[in-house]
């Protein structure tokens, strides 16, 4: 008679150790003072409600059905495939929901009245576990903004060693670039330039704008200033708690890989490992040619290096390279990955993967998100 540990038994139903951080731990870790003090003092902790609608209590709390199960209760409502449990801390100024399955955990923190639909997200932290990635398992969990079934952009970077990915926002309440301007179009474009990139007249002129902000690519709204460095100890003390080798994330902007990059974590696909340096190079460059650059504007001289053809792309900007690229576009299933030992096991562990399948060329990052355009596919 074959015997099973109790343990595999759980990870095989799809319970993974992340599913185990308590929402006192994550609020205690993941929630930094900032955020604390604009939610103010916890008035209520309402029991947690098991759900498997995609709506969620309110506006805006709504999961995801990445799979697109056909599954539908008596009332008509889009179910999800595996439940997800759902609990909301009522504050003086807003609500704090904390969302969970077996593989994943996700804190929303809102200020003001989520009820009556007048109410701003302005943090978010998660943390997932990876070993379904590269399998259309991996978009069964209900807490997606993303697919993570790509067998080559999603690879694991270990069989051996588990590991669990970060994601992080974090913004001021109130201080949205469309709310202070009434420009829906710069708004959009500063949250994601590369839906823009295609339409290149337009994307120079929305381009020099926001060089002229002190909003960086991806930066809708104004930093929460404790978010960068409260919650990367957090992430590393929960991962490490519950026993994960490898902390993961996947970097939206160069602004975003740089501050993983400063916190310890390294790039495990070479040729993404070059493109970084390429873009480091040509950053000193234009430096050195007496074009002095913020923080800011180092992230968004990085994401006109895409724009084509190359002749466009301002010369003050140009880093001499036809074939680079910024690899994450936040549109395409291709992610910058980036990885962090954290026990023992993984201390000398160097990965060898290669995200992309042989023969495919970084360059064409560009015709890879026309082409999804086209099918009307996104990876949001």
């Amino acid at each position: 008679m074959a015997t099973f540990q109790q343990s595999e038994i759980v990870e095989l139903l799809g319970i993974t150790p992340i599913a185990h951080v308590t929402d006192d731990e994550i609020w205690q870790h993941l929630v930094t003072p900032t955020v604390k003090g604009l939610l103010g003092e916890v008035k209520v902790k309402e029991p947690a409600r098991l759900l498997d609608t995609r709506d969620g209590l309110f506006k805006g709390d709504s999961v995801s059905n990445l799979n697109h199960h056909d599954i539908k209760g008596p009332d008509g409502k889009e179910r999800v495939r595996y439940p997800y449990l759902h609990t909301i801390w009522r504050t003086v100024n807003g609500a704090v929901v904390f969302k969970r399955d077996g593989v994943k955990f996700e804190v929303f923190c809102w200020f003001g009245d989520v009820d009556r639909e007048r109410a701003e997200l302005m943090f978010k932290a998660a943390l997932r576990d990876r070993r379904y990635d590269g399998t259309v398992r991996a978009n069964d969990c209900a807490l997606l903004e993303y697919t993570y079934d790509n067998p080559h952009y999603h690879q694991r970077l270990s069989t051996e060693l588990s590991s669990v990915e970060l994601s992080i926002y974090g913004f001021m309440p109130g201080s949205r670039i469309v709310d202070a301007t009434g420009d829906a179009e710069f708004d959009s474009f500063v949250a994601n330039p590369f839906r823009f990139i295609d339409d290149t007249d337009h994307f120079l002129s929305l381009f020099q704008r926001a060089l002229a902000s002190k909003r960086s690519p991806g930066q809708f709204s104004a930093a929460i200033p404790d978010v960068s460095h409260f919650t990367m100890r957090g992430f590393e003390f929960l991962a490490r708690k519950c026993g994960y080798d490898l902390l993961e994330m996947a970097a939206s902007h160069y602004h975003v890989a740089k501050w993983a990059m400063n916190g310890g974590f390294a790039l495990p696909d070479a040729s993404q490992a070059l493109v970084m340096s390429q873009l480091a190079a040509g950053l000193d460059a234009i430096r050195a040619k007496g074009t002095p650059l913020t923080r800011t504007q180092q992230s968004w001289a990085c994401v006109v290096q895409s724009l084509r053809p190359v002749d466009k792309i301002p010369s003050t900007f140009y880093m001499g390279n036809p074939d680079l690229v910024w690899p994450q576009d936040n549109i395409s299933d291709y992610c910058l990955w980036l990885y962090k030992p954290l026990s023992a096991k993984a201390k000398d562990f160097h990965p060898a993967v290669k995200f992309l399948p042989e023969g495919e060329d970084p360059a064409k990052a560009p015709e890879r998100r026309r082409a999804l355009r086209a099918s009307g596919k996104r990876r949001k």
